[in-house]
């Protein structure tokens, strides 16, 4: 067994001697808290017939050998007990054998990464707050519970700004949370120095920036650019750049609430120090077309990035960067992932055919790109999945789901990263504002973060992703033709309604070489 851990996750990835399953009705898990000394069975939704009230997977055990824990909290400790459970199905399973594992979730220094939750269609929505909309739940919780700490890291980052030693200096897209821009306004107050550059032709920033009384902080309107796509704010003290706060979250009740997004925070002067040379440019409002002369200058594209954490702004001349993704997406040799909101960029498209090495899991916001790109997918360990939601009688047992009520237009996934080899010796995360296309690399003003070497801020980024493509997954499946299987990782969908009490469960985990592939990867045994 392996666990990876993550933040707010800890992904589990089991192996087993196959000799040794018959019998086996499944993994039981139980978690020992060592931070705040609390010890619990987890829980399994499914469950076999006549065991009644009973959630833990000591009744009800996991039939996958992959299994993701989504109730962890930042800097905690933790041990998994994981046993192979038998017994009679429909009561008390007893453990065969059992392994421990100890873990600490992350809490890099360096690097602050925040997931929100990115999931209001979700049986946890549902079952905590009867699927109403998240103002009309009592306390904040509801917005607490979608935000996980993502608004309230950004909050804190605006918030180091307490005096006259700090400026802040940002440039934005979407900019109408009163929160957040109220929190820019104390800033002020403070004494800190706050100049903003924010997109000119979205009438609602204008609304949202005027109500919240902190015009003055404007210092550019951007009106020239294609689309002026960042959203990154740089903390300097003393006149010296300090971090940089990037990713893909707009400032508004979709981004920060709704779909999925990412805060990355960078505690990195000579980072920061880039991004301030960078805003520096968008002040004068110029044309894409100048803009990319002084990007081409300032900020070549190398061959290869090397270890340690790079910046990449937009607009190039030229698609090297991009060109450099997919060539490093095509390369990966164990594991690839990518979170692609709009339509799959030719450069990625023409590497789904084919077999491959690597598995290459890829998550969609449209159903319809996701469907397109797979009809060219000829390996079974390359898999498409796309946003989704259970409506009414869906599914036996399952709750109806409320789809994104804060969303005109991405519901699901925003974010837009790649993930190459995240578990290996040499794992690499590109993350930023920029979609992986064209007008994202050539004519936007855009920012990505590649990080490479750094196995901590890999792992974060990877149990989230596992997260959002397993929930997904089991909803988008559900949407497909019968003649239109989509093998990917073991969440369960086989089997929706119940768990199987004869040996019918796992033959197929060592038989089907795509599961066979992912069971090896995942506990750390290929």
């Amino acid at each position: 067994m392996r666990a990876i851990a993550g933040t707010n996750v800890v992904i589990l990835g089991m192996d087993h001697d196959r000799d040794l399953m018959a019998g086996v009705h499944g993994f039981g898990i139980e978690r020992l808290d060592h931070t705040e000394g609390e010890q619990r069975w987890l829980t399994n939704q499914l469950r076999f017939p006549g065991v009644g009230a009973q959630w833990g997977t000591n009744f009800n055990p996991l039939q996958t050998f992959v299994w993701g824990d989504y109730r962890v909290k930042p800097d905690h400790v933790y041990s998994y007990v994981v046993h192979t459970m038998a017994g009679q199905p429909g009561s008390e399973l007893e453990s065969r054998d059992s392994v421990t594992v100890q873990v600490q979730t992350e809490h890099p220094d360096v690097h602050g990464v925040w997931f929100n939750r990115g999931v209001f269609a979700s049986q946890a929505y549902a079952e905590r707050f009867g699927n109403k909309p998240p103002d009309q739940v009592p306390n904040n919780a509801a917005w607490q519970w979608l935000s996980r700490g993502l608004e309230e890291a950004l909050l804190a980052f605006i918030g180091q700004a307490a005096d006259a030693s700090w400026e802040l200096d940002g440039a934005f897209y979407e900019f109408q949370h009163p929160a957040i821009l109220d929190a820019l306004a104390v800033a002020t107050r403070a004494g800190a120095t706050v100049r903003l550059v924010v997109d000119a032709n979205n009438p609602k920033n204008h609304t949202a920036v005027t109500a919240a009384g902190i015009d003055e902080l404007i210092k550019t309107w951007r009106a020239n650019a294609v689309i002026p796509h960042n959203k990154f704010l740089v903390a300097s003290q003393n006149g010296t750049p300090a971090a940089v706060w990037t990713g893909s979250t707009n400032i508004t009740d979709n981004g920060l609430f709704g779909q999925s997004n990412v805060g990355h925070a960078v505690r990195d002067p000579a980072l920061a120090a880039k991004y301030l040379s960078y805003w520096q440019q968008l002040t004068a409002d110029p044309p894409y077309s100048t803009l990319n002369d002084w990007v081409d200058a300032n900020n070549p594209t190398p061959d290869s990035w090397g270890t340690g954490t790079s910046v990449v702004f937009s607009a190039h001349t030229q698609t090297t960067p991009l060109d450099h993704y997919a060539a490093l997406f095509g390369a990966a040799s164990e594991l690839g992932c990518g979170t692609f909101p709009f339509t799959l960029d030719s450069r990625f498209g023409k590497l789904l055919p084919g077999q491959h090495t690597a598995i290459r899991w890829l998550l969609f916001e449209n159903p319809t790109d996701a469907k397109k790109a797979a009809a060219t997918v000829t390996d079974p360990n390359t898999v498409l999945v796309a946003g989704a939601f259970l409506p009414a009688d869906a599914l036996a047992g399952f709750l109806p789901e409320l789809k994104n009520p804060l969303s005109n237009n991405v519901e699901y996934i925003h974010s837009k990263y790649l993930l190459l080899d995240p578990l290996g010796d040499d794992p690499i995360v590109i993350t930023g504002s920029a979609n992986f296309s064209t007008s994202s690399t050539n004519r936007n003003d855009e920012n990505m973060l590649v990080i490479r070497g750094n196995n901590a801020v890999a792992e974060i980024y990877f149990t989230e992703f596992f997260r959002l493509f397993a929930h997904y997954r089991f909803r988008y499946i559900l949407q497909l033709q019968p003649h239109q299987p989509t093998p990917g990782p073991e969440t369960n969908t086989e089997a929706p309604v119940g768990l199987d009490p004869s040996d019918n469960w796992w033959p197929k985990y060592f038989d089907e070489p795509n599961r066979v592939r992912q069971r090896q990867l995942l506990a750390g045994t290929a």
